[in-house]
């Protein structure tokens, strides 16, 4: 993943170990952690809690990070660079060149829906910590870069967007589904009727809404909801 200059990738911001063991250890260490943020926020994951929950020393903690911040900081960078590995690896994975407009718009959907489940809440709760106006850089280069790529394959069928600004209609389109995502990822869609809905529903209505909004028709055809992109996450 590109990231803004002087921004840390993960291997900075943590003492890599050289045994096995010692390696085992920071594993656990970055799995109890992500447990604890997912159960209790960032402020009931003590590092004493994470040591418990990793069956590991607070010392062993210590020898990895120099503290908690850092340790959130090299969760955060970890998660956003899953995603984009996760991401480059589903664009592989596809053949782009097949298929109408519409099959299009339903893969990418469906990979986004998948690709952004994966540390979902983690990566939220992290980024609360720094206020509703911030977003790390290592967020905003993985949102740049999915624009970009979301852009690039839908231009090529340029001529079934009705919007006399095809650009943006595709960039306020991944928008509009992302913001969705996240509302839905930090529990904002809660008690309404919307809770409870699985992925393939999830992705079946983004469709229709982007093809609502792109070509001014929502209509997909029957059972596209059953799509072969969750092959890709076998």
């Amino acid at each position: 993943m590109s990231r803004d200059s002087g921004t840390p990738t993960p291997e900075e911001l943590v003492r890599l170990p050289q045994q096995d063991r010692s390696r085992r250890t920071l594993d656990r260490i970055v799995k109890a952690a992500l447990a604890l943020i997912a159960e209790k926020g960032v402020d009931g994951a003590s590092v004493q809690d994470i040591a418990r929950r990793a069956r590991a020393s607070v010392g062993s903690f210590y020898a990895r990070f120099k503290g908690k911040e850092d340790l959130l900081r090299y969760l955060e960078l970890r998660l956003w660079s899953d995603v984009d590995d996760a991401w480059t690896r589903a664009l592989a994975d596809q053949d782009w060149s097949d298929g109408s407009f519409e099959d299009l718009v339903a893969t990418l959907i469906g990979v986004l829906v998948e690709v952004n489940r994966a540390g979902a809440r983690q990566r939220r709760v992290l980024e609360a910590r720094r206020g509703p106006e911030e977003s790390s850089a290592a967020a905003r280069a993985f949102e740049a870069r999915l624009g970009g790529d979301i852009r690039s394959l839908l231009l090529r069928h340029r001529d079934r967007i009705a919007h006399d600004d095809p650009e943006r209609a595709i960039d306020l389109s991944v928008a509009a589904v992302r913001g969705v995502l996240r509302l839905r990822d930090t529990g904002s869609l809660a008690d309404t009727r919307l809770e409870g809905l699985g992925e393939e529903e999830w992705s079946e209505a983004l469709v229709r809404l982007v093809l609502a909004y792109l070509t001014g028709s929502g209509e997909t055809e029957p059972g596209r909801g059953q799509m072969d992109f969750f092959d890709v996450w076998a």
